[in-house]
């Protein structure tokens, strides 16, 4: 039916991982804040569905979908008490949108209505996270009796970790992602309960989650 479906440009880039707070020069031992690392990845992609004769006659703010997308880790990796690996973590992403999508209920036709305002949106997520983890060593030699003289010794090592992880209410008025309407009937009369959405919800890369998360685990890995 001459609908085309065109992606144009659709680009990443990134950058190798980069110690900031490093020497140039290692003199002596090496600080903590040496060890703090991040990379870096980007991406933009500009799309649009329609007819072919149609395509290139389309406003390429209006009626194009796009964004950028830039994605941040950073991370280091420290040793306590000698044998205990820690390793905190901080992961930053931000999305840049052309458009908000603002939605209302429409009390005469019964339905909802949106609204789309043009101009440049940046959202934003972010989480921290923190692991630890060691490695305890055990030898055992077998009685040859019951093993043979093949086995000579049987090692366990022992791996326990634990990491924990959170990331805040994206959904909070305060960052100003999700809106609210409430839907009514002929006469003025809420019903149901209000509908939550987001102003981003079709933008070319997502919008950030609601409800605040947190999360604990634990692990005990054992090898024979």
């Amino acid at each position: 039916d001459s609908t085309l479906s065109l992606t144009l440009p659709s680009l990443n880039w990134s950058v190798s991982r980069i110690y900031p707070f490093k020497k140039k020069k290692a003199m002596g031992e090496e600080k903590w804040y040496e060890k703090i690392s991040f990379t870096y990845t980007g991406s933009l992609s500009n799309s649009i569905t329609a007819k072919e004769n149609e395509v290139f006659k389309k406003n390429i703010l209006t009626d194009w979908r796009n964004g950028v997308k830039h994605y941040i880790p950073i991370s280091a990796t420290f040793t306590a008490f000698k044998y205990i690996n820690i390793t905190p973590s901080f992961n930053y992403t931000e999305r840049w949108y052309s458009y908000k999508i603002d939605r209302m209920w429409d009390e005469e036709r019964m339905r909802e209505r949106q609204d789309t305002t043009y101009g440049f949106n940046r959202v934003y997520n972010y989480n921290l996270a923190v692991s630890a983890n060691t490695k305890l060593y055990g030898f055992y030699k077998p009685i040859k009796a019951i093993f043979g003289d093949k086995v000579q010794m049987i090692r366990h090592v022992f791996t326990p970790s634990v990491s924990f992880s959170y990331a805040p209410d994206f959904g909070s008025d305060s960052y100003g992602y999700y809106g609210s309407y409430q839907r009514t009937d002929r006469d003025g009369v809420p019903t149901g309960d209000p509908v939550i959405y987001s102003y981003f919800a079709n933008g070319m890369y997502g919008t950030p989650s609601r409800g605040m998360s947190g999360n604990i685990n634990l692990d005990v890995s054992n090898n024979v």
